[in-house]
């Protein structure tokens, strides 16, 4: 910490929200003076009554009511099913899903684990939960099986959009891990049965051999799977064309550029593909058993020799060499069939996505080079006959987390946008705005997505997300009312909802269980349903030619995305209108009708191109057979398996302990060695954290008890803890000062509400803490009796009520060097009283600001201030104290990962600048320095880059009212060097070297090395 209290003690710490102060329980030093400040006036007293608002404040802030319907309010009922191999978790509401899951879980096992050769030893936990629209999932094998499912469906041209059947893709892959990690042998094994599942050596491997062997099985025993994908193919057949494919050291790790850790899947997945079906279709499961043993996890090619008789580099230099000579063929066959003539309108990296124009021919999308924010950008069309050519990009209007948009008739924006919902849910709703003008929200809580505008603007289709499937719905924008237009039932979905020029008809994407993914069309006015294709294609984004005359879409018929027109409102074969090598998604025909713009798949990411639009003379094509692989069928439902409500003290016994061990300086090796353990139940609800632990250098043990519950919001956690402390130069005798032993007690309780908005966190807490000090061992004091008589703390009682508020909206991008824009804020009021069950009458604030500012390049202007005010009776003088960095081991730091950041007063040393009241401000201006990304080969070392910093720190301290004239400040100047690593393929690391010096008196010369990225 860069602020200290000289005179604290850590039992009565500051709140995990603020991080800035560790405030205790002061000494008790004789009547009349602490520290050398001087006695506080009873205007203390009046400054704690004018307090008691905010306390009040926080206490209803932390206790309002969310209604019924928020998913950690307590009044949303969990029931449990079980199956011989798995017990699964679900809130009432999501019984459809959770049945069904129930039976994918068994067909999962009975079909994956003779692939992994391995079965767990007790039941799979698995929770199901639906706070939020995002689709995923996670597993662990520690301390026991469990899985996590999220029942969003996923969208269909994300990462998950290759699927027959997007629930049993997700628990497959999930599983998947479960075989991955729970196999355990050898001394691993044996160490296990000693502390419980605490090692599991396979879940250290790289994400790349985890994700893409779950891609690869999830693949494998699918109709479909995103080995499958022709995204994913398009993306590699992209880079391989243009040798640009990723060394094994990146794929191990991640790349910065495109796809960035998606790497791990699309790389990996292919790769076990590969490895299957070139070498050993058993290969995954012999080289996870030959990890399974590994006590230092690093030895990936000794297992994959061992597995495979070749090392991983040998292994994925042969794929690297097959995958190109592919790309190589599938390019030459695609070039003999005449490619359309592209031109790139707005070229990567990363992507470009959801073309839409103006009326007045201006092109806007929502773009995301990696290096700004993501938003709507917009170009004006330059004149040209012969070429689709615009200006540069103009930001027209910033949204946060907004994945698709339509304009409207009337000009405005209907975009989607996550919004935080009753404080615990994250779900999609609609927006309207007018371009570089005001916006409107549409609904609140409708989880809705992919807006299109009817074509008076009066109404537009969307689709709604419901218990894990999603239907068509119509949404009145000025009421914001919906009316449903389509509801496929199961867990079928729809998707990319367009509405025909007359408004009569609305065309969709239905992605069945059983019959694929093809083009429907909805009528508004009865609700028929009409199929538009039939078959094994995947089609995406529908739209509607200007004219209403062609209906455009995606499609990967022929395994590659491209384009087709079909005529509407008559039936008619498709019409192919583009032929490209990598893939063609999101089309959209500009208003003249001669230009269809798209999104094309590239080495970099996604471009944004254009190609002429001539569905009269665009060649015919075939219609395609429908083919469904049979193990996309479902299987007929069962009845309802039994279910019973959720008994969260069936899994909330600790079943695994460890050794703990930590260091407090550079100069001390361990100073703390002791036992700690967790425990929770399978839904996450209850987590109980517990820790004995001794002191050698105190001769003492120390413990503590934690307790959180999330079961209602707000959240709360227990906090009890008792250890022995020598508080250094505590008492007095003689002429010298001694240390003194101390027993230290403290318990504390914290509530905690989120109530963050789309793109913006902010939250509020509020904790009460009570502390019990009491002499511990200590020598009798030798004084002469004519010196004055010993000093030392006596007992002391303190309490604290704390009210802590944030709020932040940054944004961190690929390219970044750290934040990279936005601000940050935070504050916390501290009262202690004797109201409150203690003996001391305290009062203080404590705040913190931060602002970013991108410059040129990436650059970036970092501007902080942090500063504290108390006061208290004569027991509870404060005395903040401001100066050097503290010497670290920094090899230690990195292994405990233990992060030090930048709040202190470089230049000069501790306690320099004191006083009841500080205020210390810094400027740092950021610049790259060298970007690496790179490593060698598979070893555990990822060298990411090196950046530099140039900064000044001014603060000052005092016990009398501070002065903003420069001259009462402390100033320094100096640098900082910035090396960023990852090791062990997952730990990132980032070791700053600085140099410091502070020109008023005090200052010195510095150089300090610690672990820790910048603030």
């Amino acid at each position: 910490m860069g602020v200290t209290t000289l005179n604290g003690r850590a039992g009565d710490s500051a709140l995990p929200a603020t991080g800035r102060v560790c405030y205790g329980a002061p000494m008790r030093p004789r009547r009349g003076r602490a520290c050398g400040a001087p006695t506080p006036t009873p205007v203390v007293h009046r400054r704690l009554r004018g307090l008691a608002g905010l306390v009040l404040l926080a206490c209803a802030l932390c206790c309002w009511p969310l209604g019924p319907a928020a998913a950690r309010d307590g009044t949303v009922a969990w029931r449990t099913v079980e199956s011989p191999h798995f017990e699964l978790h679900y809130p009432v509401g999501l019984e459809a899903v959770a049945f069904r899951a129930l039976r994918l879980c068994e067909e999962a096992h009975r079909v994956l684990t003779p692939l992994y050769g391995h079965v767990p030893d007790r039941k799979v936990q698995v929770n199901i939960t639906d706070y939020g629209d995002g689709a995923n999932g996670s597993a662990t094998a520690l301390p026991y099986p469990r899985i996590n499912l999220f029942a969003a469906p996923p969208t269909l041209d994300g990462n998950l959009s290759d699927f027959d059947d997007w629930l049993r893709l997700l628990i497959f892959h999930e599983f998947t891990h479960i075989l991955q990690l729970d196999h355990v042998t050898g001394l691993p094994s044996a160490l296990n049965h000693v502390f419980g599942k605490t090692a599991a050596p396979n879940q250290n491997l790289p994400s790349f051999n985890l994700e893409g062997g779950a891609m690869w099985a999830e693949s494998l025993t699918s109709g479909r799977g995103r080995v499958r994908s022709a995204f994913f193919r398009g993306t590699l057949r992209s880079q391989a064309l243009a040798g640009r494919l990723y060394g094994p050291s990146q794929v191990v790790h991640a790349p910065q550029d495109w796809p960035g850790a998606n790497v791990w899947y699309m790389y990996g997945g292919h790769f076990h593909q590969w490895l299957a079906t070139h070498r050993d279709p058993h290969a995954a499961a012999r080289y996870h058993e030959a990890f399974s043993d590994e006590l230092i996890p690093y030895g990936l090619n000794r297992a994959f020799t061992e597995a495979t008789g070749q090392p991983l580099t040998a292994l994925y230099r042969a794929w690297i060499a097959d995958l190109t000579l592919t790309a190589e063929v599938e390019a030459s066959r695609l070039r003999a069939q005449g490619l359309t003539p592209v031109s790139v309108v707005a070229p990567a990296p990363f992507n470009h996505r959801n073309p839409r124009f103006g009326p007045d021919g201006s092109l806007w999308s929502i773009d995301f080079s990696g290096r700004q924010v993501g938003a709507i950008y917009a170009r004006e069309p330059l004149e040209s006959q012969a070429e689709l050519k615009f200006a540069p990009s103009t930001l027209a209007f910033e949204t946060e987390s907004t994945n698709r948009f339509d304009r409207c008739a009337d000009g405005t924006l209907l975009y989607e946008q996550n919004d935080p919902f009753r404080g615990v849910y994250d779900f999609n709703d609609l927006h309207q705005a007018t371009p570089y003008g005001p916006r409107q929200r549409v609904t609140r809580g409708a989880r809705l997505r992919e807006p299109a505008c009817g074509p008076d603007a009066r109404f537009a289709a969307a689709v709604q997300l419901v218990a894990g499937r999603t239907r068509l719905v119509e949404v009145d924008l000025g009421t914001g009312a919906l009316k449903v237009l389509h509801d496929p039932g199961g867990l079928d979905l729809l998707s990319h909802p367009v509405v025909s020029r007359d408004g009569r008809t609305v065309v969709a994407v239905r992605a069945s269980q059983r019959y694929g993914r093809d083009l429907v069309a909805v009528d508004r006015a009865t609700g028929a349903v009409r199929p538009l294709t039939a078959d094994h294609a995947l089609e995406l984004h529908p739209r509607f030619s200007p004219d209403g005359r062609w209906l455009v879409y995606a499609s990967d018929r022929d395994g590659v995305f491209n384009l087709y027109a079909r005529p509407w409102p008559e039936d008619g074969p498709p019409r192919r209108i583009t032929r490209v090598l990598t893939g063609a998604t999101d089309p959209e025909v500009s208003p003249d009708g001669r230009w269809v713009v798209f999104g094309l798949l590239s080495a970099d990411g996604q471009d944004l191109a254009g190609a002429p639009f001539d569905p009269e003379s665009a060649p015919t094509e075939d219609a395609l057979p429908m083919e469904v692989p049979q193990a996309s069928r479902p299987g007929a439902d069962a009845t309802a398996p039994p279910s019973q409500p959720y008994r969260p003290q069936d899994t909330l016994w600790p079943v695994a302990w460890s050794p703990a061990f930590s260091y407090t300086d550079a100069a001390q090796t361990g100073s703390q060695v002791g036992l700690e353990l967790t425990a929770f139940d399978a839904a996450g609800q209850h987590v109980i954290n517990a820790a004995v632990t001794g002191q050698p250098e105190e001769e003492a043990v120390s413990a503590n008890l934690t307790y959180s519950l999330s079961r209602f919001t707000p959240l709360f956690q227990f906090d009890l803890a008792h250890s022995t402390q020598t508080r250094l130069g505590g008492a007095l005798w003689g002429s010298a000062r001694n240390d003194y032993r101390e027993r230290v007690s403290s318990a504390s309780v914290l509530a905690s509400l989120p109530f963050s908005r789309a793109g913006r966190g902010a939250s509020a807490s509020l904790r009460y803490g009570i502390s019990y000090l009491r002499p511990a061992e200590n020598p009798t004091p030798v004084h002469d009796p004519l010196d004055e008589a010993p000093r030392v703390p006596e007992p002391l009682r303190t309490a604290s009520l704390s009210l802590s508020v944030r709020f932040g909206d940054t944004d961190a991008y690929p390219y970044a060097l750290s934040i990279d824009e936005g601000r940050a804020f935070g504050m916390t009021i501290r009262v202690r009283h004797s109201a409150l069950g203690g003996e001391l009458d305290t009062a203080e604030m404590l705040f913190d600001y931060t602002e970013y500012v991108p410059l040129w390049g990436r650059s970036v202007l970092a501007l902080r201030a942090t500063g504290a005010f108390g006061r208290g009776d004569s027991g509870g003088r404060f005395f903040y104290g401001l100066g050097a960095p503290p010497l670290r081991n920094v090899l230690l730091d990195a292994l405990d990962e233990i992060a030090f950041g930048s709040t202190f007063l470089r230049g000069y040393s501790s306690g320099t600048v004191g006083g009841d009241r500080y205020v210390l401000t810094s400027a740092e201006l950021r610049m790259p320095l060298l970007d690496v990304f790179d490593g060698p080969s598979t070893v555990p070392v990822f060298l990411r880059r090196a950046m530099v910093s140039v900064f000044t720190d001014w603060a000052q301290a005092s016990n009398d009212p501070l002065e903003f004239s420069p001259g009462a400040f402390k100033r320094s100047v100096g640098a900082e060097l910035l090396g960023e690593a990852t090791l062990g393929w997952r730990l990132p690391l980032g070791a700053r070297m600085g140099y410091a010096y502070g020109f008023d008196e005090g200052g010195d010369h510095q150089i300090y090395v610690f672990v820790g990225p910048w603030y």
